[in-house]
């Protein structure tokens, strides 16, 4: 477990830039920083230094003019800025840092990696008793799946109310065992601005803004949601990002994903995504950490309710688009089934679904021992 959580910190560690194309790791037992870029390629790039900024000119198109601040040993702040023909990013040096070396790397299908490490500042041991780092809590996204306009799937009970009522039990019982919890939603509402009239818009930017929630700054994402089935089914499932061939189970990413042909065209986004992240080292690591989640909640699950299996399986849920941390979508039962869908009905069994799904989170999370096992951003 110990191995498992490190792991996983590790891969938390590795940020990345606002951009989406601008990451960085520490490095601080061989005393320096690395930052890669990810370009097309093609794409031209020219960099050039001094003691306090390093210049990196590419040929890539960009609008934006963005600064933010890594929280890193070597570098102080990135700033993106348009320039002519392309980009211009400046990373300004904290002092005493230098610049090591750039090089480049292979990167996934059509795409590139200009790669820069930096000397961080050596320690002048002017402190004696350096002061001991603080644990981080560890942070919990719970997203209840739907709300406002979208009641979800509607059978014996309607899923918006289930999945809000689930998150809420479970983020008192990680509370109570000292887990940060954030709710993206924390009453019967979507996430869409009220000026949003088209029902297939919000439905877009309510995903959009939910799945923008899996980043770097939170430990672990868990959607909750309702099942439906047009023949009588039954049982839990729990899904990871990634493709499929099941035709079931991609008619139900189509529907999770906004239904009609907005979940059509959101589903090819994700399984593009997806396709991508398969050939991301980084992003491999991620979803395999995420299938270890979606496994040990399946377990808890199961455990707590006596309901039946119905495994794991990777999916293009758009909700779990964009995670850089391990997220996952979990199918807590079918609404429609006469048995199951009653048993949803009820406080006790919701409860005990509940404490299924933060049992496998405190056990992912080692009950606090991931907050100590490396740093988080």
């Amino acid at each position: 477990m110990r191995t498992l959580l490190v792991a996983i910190a590790i891969i938390s560690a590795l940020a990345w830039a606002s951009p989406g194309w601008i990451r960085w790791a520490d490095h601080d037992d061989e005393g320096y920083s690395r930052f890669v870029i990810e370009l097309p390629l093609g794409t031209s790039y020219k960099t050039s230094s001094s003691t306090a900024v390093l210049r990196v000119d590419t040929g890539l198109e960009n609008q934006r003019q963005e600064t933010f601040k890594p929280d890193n040993k070597a570098v102080e702040r990135i700033e993106v800025t348009p320039a002519s023909g392309g980009t211009r990013i400046n990373f300004y040096l904290q002092p005493g840092a230098s610049l090591k070396k750039t090089f480049v790397l292979e990167g996934p299908a059509g795409r590139f990696r200009l790669v820069v490490d930096f000397l961080n500042p050596k320690d002048d041991g002017s402190k004696a008793q350096p002061s001991k780092p603080k644990p981080q809590i560890p942070v919990v996204v719970l997203d209840p799946g739907h709300g406002g306009p979208d009641p979800g799937t509607v059978g014996f009970v309607v899923e918006k109310q289930v999945t809000l009522d689930l998150a809420r039990r479970v983020e008192a019982l990680l509370q109570n065992a000292g887990i940060k919890v954030f709710l993206t939603r924390d009453g019967d509402y979507d996430l869409a601005p009220k000026n949003v009239s088209d029902l297939m818009q919000r439905k877009r930017i309510d995903l959009a803004k939910r799945a923008r929630m899996t980043n770097g700054n939170r430990n672990l994402f868990v959607s909750i949601h309702v099942n439906s089935a047009e023949r009588p089914a039954r049982g839990v499932e729990v899904y990871y990002l990634g493709k499929t061939l099941d035709s079931r189970v991609l008619s139900l990413a189509i529907a999770e994903n906004g239904g009609g042909d907005l979940g059509v065209q959101l589903t090819k986004e994700t399984t593009s995504t997806a396709e991508q992240a398969l050939a991301d080292l980084i992003a491999q690591g991620n979803l395999q950490f995420s299938r270890h989640l979606a496994q040990v909640i399946l377990k808890d699950v199961t455990g707590k309710t006596g309901a039946l299996s119905r495994g794991v399986h990777s999916a293009p849920f758009y909700v779990l688009r964009y995670a850089r941390i391990p997220a996952v979508l979990v199918e807590v039962g079918f609404a429609n089934h006469p048995v199951e869908g009653k048993q949803l009905a009820r406080s006790d069994y919701r409860q005990r679904l509940a404490e299924g799904i933060a049992a496998g989170i405190l056990e992912v999370l080692g009950n606090g021992a991931f907050a100590t096992a490396g740093k988080q951003r």
